[in-house]
């Protein structure tokens, strides 16, 4: 199957190039693959990057609430990365509400949104 026909003048002389791709689907599906891989580890890296990160900015008194970071990563049914950074402590939504000077006012919004993970309306 011919899937590219590139016409060109060089000066007097026109060069035609042809590529033929015996298996076009699985050509195409393992190019799906090596993006997807490829998108997995960045988001992989921006997830643990964004959880030590939390881990740096959580106010501290006792350190539980900034002990309490982790993050959970699978694949999809897709292939696709799914990931939760999670922090069980009951009080972690008053720290970010500014309950605590050391931090302000929605920082854990404000590392997501640095980090690219999360995005402003």
């Amino acid at each position: 199957m011919e899937i590219l026909l590139v016409g060109s003048l060089i000066g007097e002389v026109q060069m035609k190039i042809s590529l033929d791709v015996a298996d076009f689907k699985k050509e195409m599906k393992r190019v799906e693959e090596e993006i997807t891989r490829l998108g997995n580890i960045g988001l992989e890296k921006r997830i643990d990057y964004a959880t030590d990160t939390l881990k740096v900015v959580t106010p501290v008194d006792t350190g539980r609430a900034r002990r309490g970071w982790y993050n959970e990563k699978y694949k999809n049914k897709d292939g696709y990365l799914e990931a939760s950074i999670i922090n069980e402590v009951e009080y972690i939504d008053r720290l970010n509400k500014g309950h605590s000077k050391q931090a302000p006012k929605y920082f854990i919004e404000q590392v997501l949104m640095k980090v690219g993970i999360l995005t402003p309306n």
